[in-house]
């Protein structure tokens, strides 16, 4: 027979205190509290040793563990710290050791189970893992550590900030709160911005209809309707965007920007001409591919006096892909969405079929802005290499990637900065 304080843990109370499960319904909840494992360990005890196999997670309930990484990295988690809302270890073969330093209570749940109910990856646990095992003190952390410790944390606390660059959330609310604009205005204008178009998705999918998906930001527009839309146009101006400080900062934010703008052109332009039903799918998602780099960035104000460009480039490369994803995740944008645009981070994603995707549209356009642009923030690899270039046969120098696309790229991001006037 459990002992009574098992029956009070056993609870879905304490399944919502995890956040990969925070999201879940009634009904979710109630199938891993009847398929989990509700275990004890004593003092000094192993739970999870370096190179395990088992395909389960394990949630810390009650006492302190060692975490300890193959590298010899250490750190103490306590089930009151906010990292211990997450899985000790997810990657197979565990990648750390884990060791009750007190009698502890925990819980083991597939991994099988967890895919199928919240749709985690090793993005999150490639996140958390950082998170967890580094010190993140001020004296002691490197930036990336305690970048990814805030915005681990905000996102689960529900309180991220995802700023705007201040001359385009400044252009972009004008046109919208100015004047009286039907929808169709408000959705070009909108796409100006690619935080302004996230929050919209975010908050229409939120208020939208139990099991609705919003897709696009017309239909977003169309759900919140002219009052809502103007409330977080104004939010994002006000609240949620910022003019940076130095000029490091100010360069990171207008090529976050301008990257943006230039492969959601391209990719529209070329889904196209290539005769796709809807290739506003792939403006959108080309407009979002790296909502990774605008967190980071957004976060690194915070930081401004003490990082440097490489740094922050650095922690882009190393975070971006994990980093959107996990906001994607956790603010509900439309799964094939979001996939589609995590996908497209990854020069060398090959989905396996001979048709192209909007992933392959959208890492295409990725290609032919980098080139553009001489951007050798994430160079891709030489374009033979590329799975989406073989498929759209856009692998050659000779291709509309080396000519059409290029030019067509530039004179769109003149035409946006033109409209917004910005000037630099």
């Amino acid at each position: 027979m459990p002992k009574q304080e098992d029956k009070d843990i056993r609870s879905i109370e304490t399944l919502h205190r995890f956040s990969p499960l925070a999201d879940l319904d009634r009904d979710q909840l109630e199938e891993i509290l009847e398929h989990a494992q509700w275990l004890h360990a004593r003092k000094r005890d192993m739970l999870m040793d370096i190179g395990d196999t088992e395909n389960s997670s394990i949630f810390l309930l009650k006492g302190n563990v060692l975490l300890e990484a193959a590298d010899g990295r250490q750190r103490v988690i306590k089930h009151t710290d906010p990292s211990s809302r997450s899985p000790l270890s997810r990657l197979r073969p565990s990648r750390y050791r884990v060791t009750a330093l007190t009698p502890v209570q925990y819980l083991k749940i597939s991994n099988d189970m967890l895919d199928e109910l919240t749709e985690l990856d090793e993005a999150s646990e490639m996140i958390s893992s950082h998170y967890l095992v580094e010190e993140t003190s001020e004296e002691n952390a490197d930036f990336s550590t305690q970048m990814v410790a805030h915005i681990y944390e905000d996102l689960h606390r529900h309180t991220l900030m995802l700023l705007s660059w201040h001359p385009v959330a400044l252009s972009t609310s004008q046109k919208i709160l100015g004047e009286p604009q039907g929808n169709e205005k408000v959705i070009e204008t909108a796409m100006l911005d690619p935080v302004l178009s996230l929050k919209l998705l975010k908050s229409a999918q939120l208020h939208g209809r139990p099991g609705s998906a919003i897709t696009s930001i017309e239909s977003a527009v169309f759900q919140l309707g002219t009052q809502k839309v103007h409330k977080l146009t104004f939010m994002n101006l006000f609240r949620e965007s910022r003019d940076p400080r130095t000029l490091m900062l100010q360069e990171a934010f207008r090529s976050a920007w301008e990257r943006s703008i230039m492969v959601a052109s391209v990719a529209r332009h070329l889904a196209g001409k290539l005769g796709m039903k809807n290739p506003e799918e792939a403006q959108l998602t080309g407009l979002l591919h790296n909502t990774g780099e605008l967190t980071i960035i957004s976060y690194a104000y915070n930081f401004y006096r003490e990082i440097t460009a490489q740094e922050l480039q650095d922690c882009i490369l190393m975070f971006g892909k994990e980093t959107g994803r996990m906001v994607l995740s956790h603010w509900n944008i439309f799964h094939s969405l979001s996939q589609s645009i995590c996908d497209s981070t990854e020069w060398m994603h090959d989905h396996g079929r001979s048709e192209p995707t909007v992933t392959d549209i959208v890492i295409a356009a990725r290609a032919c802005v980098q080139i553009s642009r001489k951007d050798n923030s994430n160079p891709p690899p030489p374009l033979p290499q590329i799975p989406a270039l073989r498929k759209l046969r856009l692998d050659t120098p000779d291709s509309i990637l080396a000519t059409e696309l290029r030019t067509y790229a530039e004179d769109v991001l003149e035409d946006a900065r033109q409209l917004l006037g910005i000037n630099y």
